[in-house]
């Protein structure tokens, strides 16, 4: 509801969550680290700043390698056609050890030139030939820079490895693996060379943070597309699909089931109206199934079926395929409902799917529809309040919900988007005064504390905040309804958790989790309370809940981030060597980390 909402952290900090679940947000007390995105170059002491490129010039631009090779004396031959020395191993057990050491040093400088003239064979075949004479990990470095230049990520990868077996804090190395895994869509290979990379910088490279950013994305898309693209659509939970029918006039409508003939339309719409006054998600998907057979009904046999009635199974049904994700078939059964008989809140919630894509043009023009159809209509002006609020237009957001109030004085949440504005412009007063008319209009309602809790938090009043999280969760207890189930318990967790009781907050959340078992947001909270405690195990299967649950895909593959992310926090865990670095950067930072 508020743009303050707690509930709504997850959505609004989606990076900071991704990056710092890989070495545990709360273990490591909030440090965000970042990645270094510069290409890295040759490894020598020239410290070449040119950029490699993966793009080749055109034959007429490439300009011929000017390469001067100083050979030491010895008495291997030169081939004339490469001009490079014709060392094999059988030459170099012959060598001392001082003589193999110049050899190496010789071909790499030459290597490096050749790298710099962007003449790649030959620059492959001297680092091939150093660690013929020398096995060092600046030689597989140096190749693997020209197989990645050339296109050729596997060797690249291979030659990565092999240095950062003799060295593995190789940062160079490191990078270029990650960005080759990159490349050949083996993002999880490359979050984790990221990951180490930063940990051997000491999770303080000042870098952006992007390079990761976009591998846990590209990695969560794939995952999404992978396993979760052909997930059933559900219902998000109770409490989610109560405050949005909260938001819109009651339906003016005999509800006497006894009055319709039997397994009519008009009679299937009545039973599932009945069902959503219930307000419990078995009902709440009861009634789905039965606004479908409405409409099945209604198709069969049109002859007997009141039109508007019709009307209002169609609306019906697209309502929940748009609740469940699904809108080109919530368009369609809009579509049809205005066919039949045209209301305004079926142009509303035309405008609600297009505000859901982020068209808010197309949704602007619906709720104009609505408004030329009736300009006093309960239904209008707290979903176009939404639009405007929504895109930044605070005094338009304003207009609309005082005018919610005066045509539909009962919907609590146009009261409450009120006080919002006000805060967010400032107004301090005038929006605990809001609240406060608020709550005596409507003082059963839990809404109004846990929102205006969810303020008090925001000014860091945590006392106060605490106290109207307690009140909201007691009025949510004795309502027979599911206003807002465990959102007051989430929102109180994290008072619990700015106060550092760890203990209580896991407390509150697994409550939250057990009272609405649709709840993707206790999930996820409670999935990173688990890896401030090193629970990484019992996080994944928290965020593995959380991305079935998720009804949209962009909260889908935020939990696959989180999820992924954690499980490379686990392998960090599994790695006697980095793990070890993590302690040893904990314990610098003074941070006690659980066992």
């Amino acid at each position: 509801m508020s743009d303050s909402s707690l509930s709504r952290f997850v959505q609004t900090h989606k990076v900071a969550l991704a990056v710092t679940a890989i070495v545990g947000a709360g273990s490591v007390a909030g440090l965000l680290y970042y990645l270094n995105q510069q290409s890295a170059g040759l490894d020598d002491s020239s410290k070449s700043k040119k950029k490699n490129k993966n793009k080749k010039k055109k034959k007429s631009e490439k300009k011929p390698a000017t390469v001067t090779a100083n050979w030491p004396s010895s008495n291997i031959p030169i081939n004339e056609s490469t001009g490079l020395p014709n060392v094999t191993e059988d030459l170099v057990k012959g060598m001392t050890k001082e003589e193999r050491n110049k050899w190496a040093l010789a071909l790499k400088e030459t290597g490096n030139q050749y790298y710099k003239a962007e003449d790649f064979k030959p620059a492959i075949e001297c680092y091939s030939l150093a660690l013929l004479c020398k096995t060092d990990p600046v030689f597989y470095a140096n190749r693997a820079a020209c197989y990645a230049a050339q296109g050729e990520h596997e060797k690249c990868i291979d030659d990565c490895t092999e240095a950062l077996k003799l060295n593995p804090g190789y940062s160079k190395c490191l990078l270029r693996r990650a960005h080759a895994y990159e490349n050949i869509e083996k993002y999880e290979e490359a979050i984790y060379d990221l990951t180490a990379l930063t940990i051997y910088g000491g999770l303080n490279d000042q870098s952006p943070e992007t390079f990761l950013e976009r591998n846990l994305k590209k990695l969560a898309n794939k995952i999404n597309e992978e396993r979760f693209s052909t997930l059933p659509k559900e219902l998000p939970s109770s409490s989610s699909i109560s405050s949005f029918f909260g938001a819109f006039a009651k339906e003016n409508i005999d509800l006497d089931e006894s009055k319709y003939p039997d397994q009519s339309c008009s009679q299937f719409l009545v039973k599932g109206l009945n069902e959503m006054a219930k307000d419990t998600y078995d009902n709440y998907v009861n009634a789905d199934v039965l606004f479908h057979q409405a409409v099945t009904s209604y198709e069969k046999d049109s002859s007997n079926t009141d039109v508007k009635h019709a009307a209002l199974a169609y609306e019906y049904k697209g309502t929940f395929d748009f609740l469940k994700g699904e809108s080109e078939s919530a368009v369609s059964n809009f579509n049809k409902a205005l066919s039949l008989a045209p209301r305004c809140r079926t142009h509303v919630l035309l405008g609600l799917v297009n505000a859901d894509k982020g068209d808010f043009a197309s949704a602007d023009e619906e709720i104009g529809k609505a408004i030329k159809m009736n300009p006093e209509d309960p239904d209008i002006y707290y979903h176009y309040g939404q639009l405007f609020y929504l895109m930044g237009d605070l005094d338009k957001a304003k207009d609309n919900f005082e005018k919610s109030k005066l045509y539909n004085p009962e919907n609590v949440f146009g009261h409450i988007q009120l006080a919002c504005i006000a805060y967010r412009k400032g107004e301090s007063a005038t929006c605990d005064e809001l609240f406060r008319e608020a709550k005596r209009k409507f003082p059963t309602s839990p809404e109004v504390p846990n929102y205006y809790g969810e303020i008090l938090f925001d000014r860091q009043d945590y006392a106060a905040a605490a106290k109207q999280f307690d009140t909201a969760a007691r009025l949510q207890e004795v309502l027979p309804t599911f206003n807002i189930g465990a959102l007051p318990l989430i929102n109180k967790s994290a008072i619990f958790q700015v106060n550092k009781d760890i203990a209580g907050c896991e407390q509150l959340l697994k409550t939250a989790c057990e009272l609405d078992p649709k709840s993707e947001v206790a999930r996820i909270n409670l999935g990173q309370i688990y890896l401030q405690a090193q629970k990484v195990k019992d996080a994944i299967e928290l965020f593995e809940e959380a991305c079935r649950l998720s009804r949209s895909n962009d909260d889908r593959v935020q939990a696959i981030s989180l999820m992924e992310a954690s499980k490379i926090q686990l392998k960090i865990k599994e790695d006697p060597i980095l793990s070890a670095k993590v302690e040893e950067i904990l314990r610098r930072a003074g941070i006690e980390r659980n066992a």
